[in-house]
């Protein structure tokens, strides 16, 4: 029988680990997106491979539960961005927010954009409701009559992903921020009324 008082230690132990896995992945994946491997995250934890295994069983459920975390930020984003009270600060604070989330992960990235294998259940369920939030801003913005009619919240989706190529282009160099400024030139053009017929 084990020694009562060493059980706690080993269920802290294991809590712990757990914890640095996370951190690890979720760190691993913002740099270098899904190709990196289970003994990186474990050496970058802290940990033996071994251990990632007993916590998670695979590398791609480990995977799997921080990036159903990352959504679960962004759908709380969404949910503070619903309630502000001018539509148009709820849109623009969102698109900025999930534009930022997409440049500080390059493994968010690379899921956002996958549509070649199926999601899992809970990905899919996530991703679904983070569709529908983003539907609800982009009414709530038109029908206040602050968004381009003829915008989209598909297009808002695909807009977020504009900053993500746009560090560098015939030697000029953005700059850490300037990401942001793309994004405020691209909000400025989404603004009602638009002059510019959109192709369909």
């Amino acid at each position: 029988m084990a020694d009562l008082d060493t059980v706690p230690a080993a269920r802290a132990d294991a809590r712990r680990n757990r914890r640095q896995l996370i951190v690890a992945t979720r760190n691993a994946i913002a740099a270098r997106g899904l190709e990196v491997s289970a003994l990186d995250i474990a050496k970058a934890a802290g940990v033996g491979v071994g251990t990632l295994y007993r916590r998670f069983g695979t590398k791609e459920a480990l995977f799997d539960h921080v990036v159903l975390g990352l959504y679960d930020e962004l759908l709380e984003t969404a949910r503070v961005c619903l309630e502000r009270a001018d539509p148009w600060d709820g849109l623009s604070e969102f698109i900025m927010d999930l534009a930022g989330a997409h440049r500080d992960s390059r493994g968010l990235a690379e899921v956002t954009a996958a549509c070649e294998r199926p999601p899992t259940p809970e990905l899919a369920q996530r991703t679904t409701a983070l569709q529908e939030a983003v539907a609800r801003l982009t009414e709530r913005a038109h029908a206040a009559g602050v968004l381009r009619e003829d915008v989209t919240w598909q297009d808002v989706l695909l807009f977020s992903r504009a900053p993500l190529d746009s560090d560098h282009c015939l030697g000029v160099d953005a700059g850490p921020d300037g990401w942001r400024r793309l994004v405020t030139v691209l909000l400025d053009g989404m603004r009602a009324p638009g002059h510019t017929v959109l192709a369909t």
